[in-house]
């Protein structure tokens, strides 16, 4: 009886720590909500984007191939072709969940070469309060752009406001940063503006710069009524104007 009972416990526990053990990290893109939110910021933009030259050289009719495969694999329109002085464009739009909007670029700057490696830019752009979809919506992205042999290079950035009145932009920026355990690497500071580019364990990936690797960018400014705070956070990098 006394082993079935020692048996049974070890079981449990075992059980107990596979369950544990799988629990995933936060999602980058769940962490910059959540640290945006504890600010006390109302979102009202939040863009995820994707923008990088292929890794391999393709020939002409292999970029118009890959813009159309793109287009249909993100579930956008047809992809349209533009010439101009700077080369061929590709470009579809779309729609994803309920008021996401899908962008997909593919830009051959180099018709002048048989081969040549094109610019690859997708945006998602949401507006309001993000609805939880996000840590899905990035591996959809990313899914479809290694599975046509596209390294991700990915930005996500969130903005929004909250009332102002009093507001200290640089104690917002560090509260921030003390919350994504971030230490500074670089900065840049003006009567009105708080800019900071840091570190965290917490967050993947980075940047080299010439203070060292940061891969994420706090940025709060009074707005020009003195009465709203405008917070920015992005991961490596901050892609909304600011």
């Amino acid at each position: 009886m006394d082993r079935k009972r020692l048996v049974s416990g070890i079981l449990f526990f075992f059980i107990l720590f596979l369950s544990v053990g799988s629990v995933s990290p936060p999602d980058d893109t769940e962490q910059l909500i959540d640290a945006f939110r504890r600010a006390g910021g109302q979102p009202e933009k939040i863009v995820l984007h994707h923008g990088n030259r292929t890794q391999t050289p393709l020939l002409r009719e292999e970029v118009d191939d890959l813009a159309r495969r793109l287009s249909r694999e993100l579930g956008l329109g047809p992809a349209r072709r533009t010439e101009d002085r700077h080369g061929h464009r590709w470009t579809a739009t779309g729609k994803w969940g309920r008021n996401l909007q899908a962008r997909l670029n593919v830009i051959n700057d180099r018709v002048d070469l048989r081969k040549n490696r094109p610019y690859i830019s997708v945006q998602l752009t949401g507006r309001g309060h993000p609805d939880g979809e996000w840590p899905r919506f990035r591996e959809r992205l990313e899914k479809v752009l290694t599975g046509n042999g596209i390294d991700p290079h990915l930005q996500f950035s969130i903005q929004g406001s909250r009332p102002g009145m009093g507001s200290d932009p640089e104690e917002t920026v560090r509260r921030v940063l003390q919350r994504l355990n971030a230490r500074e690497i670089e900065g840049m500071r003006t009567d009105r503006t708080t800019s900071i580019s840091a570190f965290t364990p917490a967050l993947r990936g980075g940047l080299e710069t010439k203070g060292g690797m940061m891969n994420v960018q706090v940025a709060a400014r009074m707005d020009r009524s003195g009465e709203r705070l405008i917070l920015t956070l992005g991961t490596p990098i901050i892609t909304i104007e600011y």
